[in-house]
């Protein structure tokens, strides 16, 4: 009976535009920031153990998981300075 009532008799939406968006939060932010971080340091530490894991090299996960963070802090720099 809701639906009938919001969408009319046809079923067709009667708003006059996109909804509009909420505004961003700090802690939006912070999550996309952590998110960013871990995301950065699992793939490129993945990366690390799997060719430390074939080559026998075992200073390659430390260093990937490294690369992994300079990598995401960069690219947070870069995403939060064009806004």
């Amino acid at each position: 009976m809701l639906r009938a009532a919001r969408h009319g008799a046809a079923g067709v939406s009667r708003s006059a535009g996109p909804a509009p968006e909420e505004p961003r939060s700090n802690a939006d932010d912070g999550w996309r920031i952590f998110g960013s971080m871990i995301a950065g340091m699992a793939l490129y530490g993945g990366i690390g153990w799997l060719i430390d894991h074939w080559t026998g090299i075992s200073i390659l996960f430390p260093l990937g998981m490294l690369f992994g963070v300079v990598v995401s802090v960069i690219g947070i720099i870069v995403r939060f300075s064009r806004s």
